[in-house]
């Protein structure tokens, strides 16, 4: 299983889980779709403007996947801060809402980030970003997944 969409070499799948959504990143991109993350854990750290996610054996949350092309993922790279070491971008596999199995691509915080920032998966234990979705009502009315 790799990331390249079956539909088209030149495109990608990325995990969209924080600013990605409520920038609205994901609207104009190809096979948008819910998909549950799993082993890993979406936090919000307190007074923190975007959420971080990181490894946890059993925890799960919903993010949407799309398709962008290897220009648009280079771009990403570099808003994620990959060449000055602030996250890296990793390949998973999610679940579809339909449980169909399928690997993207997600950005998740180095071992730097993560030592300097201090994170934890028990920082929030609730899932704080769900209050940021909420406040962007088209993407809940398409993806209501995204807060349950």
């Amino acid at each position: 299983m790799n990331s390249v969409d079956n539909d088209n070499d030149d495109l990608v799948s990325v995990v969209g889980y924080g600013t990605f959504l409520t920038k609205g990143l994901w609207k104009n991109k190809k096979n948008v779709e819910p998909c549950l993350v799993k082993d890993h854990v979406r936090i919000l750290p307190e007074g923190n403007w975007y959420p971080f996610v990181l490894e946890k054996k059993g925890a799960s949350f919903w993010a949407l996947k799309f398709s962008i092309s290897k220009e648009e993922l280079k771009q990403l790279d570099y808003y994620e801060g990959v060449d000055a070491g602030l996250y890296k971008r990793v390949l998973i596999t999610v679940i579809l809402k339909n449980g169909k199995k399928a690997s993207a691509y997600i950005y998740v915080p180095t071992e730097k980030t993560i030592k300097t920032w201090g994170l934890d998966p028990l920082i929030d234990p609730h899932d704080q970003w769900k209050e940021e979705l909420k406040k962007n009502p088209e993407l809940i009315k398409e993806f209501p997944e995204l807060i349950s």
